[in-house]
């Protein structure tokens, strides 16, 4: 009788434990602490009919120290879990190696097609980490884009995510998330996941929704001439950086990249391609781009628009105090005309219009800039020109940083 008493007593004991440990994981899981997406599996097989694709190693664009081999690491595995089909490291760093390739942060024509025709593999995955800061709050943002492989490489898919640690802390700071590594899982599942979808609706395009009107450039001018129900290839070429952010112009690139492939009217030449071609006719751009320059690339990538622009201002704040700041302005050259159809000042604080318990805060350059990106490519498309309001003393000092005004287009200031 005593033994099956203590054993009855021993069993109430596990039972105890076993709850108390069920509340405790129950209470990390809800505090954002527990396990992040590591627990999907990832020995999942790919879909039938998925596309065999490579990943490229990450581009660091933090300009810091950033665990690179565990970003791209925990891509592969996430991608995998979700059905798709990734190339192993040895046939990729074989063919790598035999054709020489030293860029991986882009694809150049014929890498594209010795990859193609030696694996088989229909993409290649080219992650960029734009920020990792493992303060309190962490603070981690990162892009990643599918081009596909062959004798015309272009950009089919590209989505980006940036999250900080205090990005929803709820009640009494439950949601708060400390471990940098969490974070970082959880926006690399989130874009695998975009991915997925992706390939799984065949070829659907990624991008946010409309975003506050506050994220809106401060001055637009729109040509006439601009038909958005045409549809217009767009080449890319380096943003002018002359803010103290490093890769400050690549990264606001990615972001107009982005979101102007979330429109239908729009397609955005590979940047490989374009790096490619402004390499092999050595244009060197020390303030921007000139007109023959883009006559040059235009023609050379057959795109009807060329993007280009400069960075004034991108900040990101370290611990919990401060706001992002993002300061650009963008321009868009037509091919047929060399005329400007569209240029644009856009400039905003993470703390813009907030008033009452950091109500809209936003806590990320990333997350900010992705929504003025998005709002420029609205103000192109979407929006029809208005007549320009009349002109402040604050317009007339921000005018000055824009390109002069081509006739038969409208002017707005906001």
């Amino acid at each position: 009788m005593p033994s099956s008493a203590n054993t009855a007593r021993r069993g109430r004991r596990r039972l105890r434990l076993s709850g108390a440990a069920a509340l405790v994981c129950a209470l990390l899981d809800l505090s954002g602490c527990g396990a992040a997406p590591d627990a999907i599996k990832t020995g999942a097989r790919a879909r039938p009919g998925t596309p065999l694709i490579a990943v490229f190693p990450v581009e660091n664009l933090s300009g810091t120290r950033a665990p690179l081999a565990d970003v791209r690491r925990l891509l592969i595995e996430r991608s995998r879990a979700h059905g798709l089909d990734v190339l192993d490291d040895a046939a990729l760093e074989s063919v790598v190696t035999k054709h020489r390739v030293r860029y991986t942060a882009g694809v150049e024509q014929g890498f594209a097609r010795a990859l193609r025709r030696e694996t088989g593999a229909e993409g290649i995955l080219i992650p960029s980490l734009e920020l990792y800061d493992d303060a309190s709050p962490p603070r981690v943002a990162l892009f990643a884009r599918l081009v596909s492989t062959g004798d015309a490489p272009a950009v089919r898919w590209i989505d980006g995510t940036g999250a900080a640690g205090d990005d929803s802390p709820g009640i009494l700071g439950i949601g708060l998330i400390e471990d940098p590594h969490a974070l970082l899982a959880r926006a690399v599942d989130a874009l695998a996941a975009s991915l997925a979808r992706h390939a799984s609706e065949a070829g659907g395009r990624a991008g946010d929704g409309p975003g506050a009107r506050k994220f809106g450039p401060k001055i637009v001018y729109r040509s006439d001439a601009l038909d958005p129900a045409r549809t217009h290839s767009v080449a890319v070429v380096p943003f002018f950086n002359k803010s103290a952010r490093k890769y400050a112009g690549e990264i606001i690139a990615l972001h107009m990249i982005r979101n102007l492939m979330a429109f239908p009217g729009l397609e955005v030449v590979e940047p490989g391609i374009v790096r490619e071609e402004l390499l092999r006719f050595r244009i060197i751009m020390t303030d921007g781009i000139s007109l023959p320059e883009t006559e040059t690339v235009l023609n050379a990538v057959n795109a009807d628009l060329v993007l280009n622009g400069e960075v004034l201002e991108y900040q990101d704040p370290r611990g919990p105090y401060g706001a992002p700041q993002v300061d650009f302005g963008v321009l868009f050259i037509e091919r047929k005309t060399r005329r400007v159809v569209y240029s644009s000042y856009s400039h905003n604080a993470g703390d813009d219009g907030v008033f009452f318990f950091d109500w809209g805060r936003v806590n990320t350059a990333h997350a900010m800039a992705s929504q003025m990106a998005r709002a420029i490519g609205q103000r192109m498309l979407l929006a029809p020109p208005t007549a320009g309001a009349s002109r402040g003393a604050a317009g007339q000092e921000n005018r000055r940083r824009m390109p002069p005004r081509e006739a038969g287009g409208r002017e707005e200031q906001k």
